[in-house]
């Protein structure tokens, strides 16, 4: 009686693993149908389930999604993983190389340890999208530039009881990036964001559209160790009439002479205004017992602490 018992619960859950991979399978096809006809170029090769009996795993052999003259994806592989039981949460995972190629952009070859990211139902805020990147390193062949990444990882979702509002929270580690002779380092990055009545991107207009919504990007937490500076924000960004950032965000940095040589090196600024910055910037965290301690102001399409030029903004279309 016990081993048939046991017979009958394997074949039930054999069943049911199963029909969830037929699920997941069809799921595939009608969005490949469904993407091909909003204009996207997607191929692939073989979809295969397996996993069984721990897990449900679709994999789908040299994926290729592209809209024609603006992006290009393709990857070795593409893993869409779930439990037979719950199909609420999937998790997608690359595998082997993967190529990215976009208008201004180039083309990028790259891979990583651990490549992941997940969409799944919430009850109090609808839906999560998930990622996590380990041990990612990639190059741009066109003309030798390069990036590599320890570690990031992100949530994006509405914000609970207020879905107009997407929120993200973000940490990073160990970023370099290296172009034209150049390299730009970031030791540690976190952010934690708020993005209120984001469904107005959708509309005609959007950044027009947006502002006249009253929307607002509220920064409740920004820290970054760029280049031996350290720097912290809060405060919330809006968009003035002329559309550009505007608004007044509580600023600490130390070492500041290192942000200031990244703006240059960015070409947020020119050599002569990048040594300005610098020079301001290191006689105010002198006399500020090592740090500066002050706003940045968002105003007039240019951002600056306490008289110091840092940026000219762009207009937000």
């Amino acid at each position: 009686m016990p081993f048939a018992i046991a017979a009958l619960i394997f074949a039930g859950y054999y069943l049911l693993w199963r029909a969830g991979a037929q699920e997941m399978m069809k799921a595939v096809d009608t969005w490949v149908i469904d993407q091909r006809t909003a204009g996207l170029d997607i191929s692939h090769g073989a979809v295969k389930a397996e996993g069984f009996p721990f897990f449900l795993r679709v994999q789908i052999d040299e994926p290729d999604i592209a809209a024609p003259g603006e992006w290009r994806w393709r990857a070795e592989t593409l893993s869409l993983d779930a439990l037979p039981y719950d199909l609420n949460r999937l998790i997608f995972s690359p595998g082997g190389e993967q190529v990215l190629s976009a208008d201004g952009l180039g083309e990028w070859r790259g891979s990583a340890e651990d490549l992941r990211a997940s969409i799944a139902n919430d009850k109090t805020r609808g839906w999560v999208f998930a990622v996590t990147v380990g041990g990612a390193a990639g190059h741009r062949d066109a003309d030798g530039a390069s990036y590599s990444l320890a570690s990031l990882v992100f949530d994006l979702a509405p914000a609970p009881g207020d879905p107009a509002t997407l929120t993200l929270n973000l940490a990073a580690d160990g970023l370099e990036f290296s172009a034209r002779d150049e390299t730009y380092a970031v030791a540690q990055l976190q952010a934690a964001l708020a993005l209120s009545e984001s469904h107005m991107f959708s509309a005609p207009a959007p950044a027009a559209s947006w502002r006249g919504a009253g929307g607002e990007l509220t920064i409740s937490r920004f820290f970054a160790d760029i280049e031996n500076t350290k720097i912290a924000v809060a405060g919330g960004v809006h968009l003035d009439r002329n559309q550009y950032p505007e608004g007044s965000l509580k600023t600490e940095i130390q070492s500041p002479a290192g942000l200031a040589n990244l703006l240059g090196k960015a070409g947020a600024l020119s050599p002569e205004e990048a040594d300005a910055a610098a020079a301001g910037l290191t006689l105010m965290a002198m006399t500020g017992g090592g740090k500066i301690t002050a706003p940045i102001e968002l105003k007039d399409g240019a951002a600056q602490i306490a008289g110091v030029k840092l940026a000219d903004l762009p207009r937000v279309k």
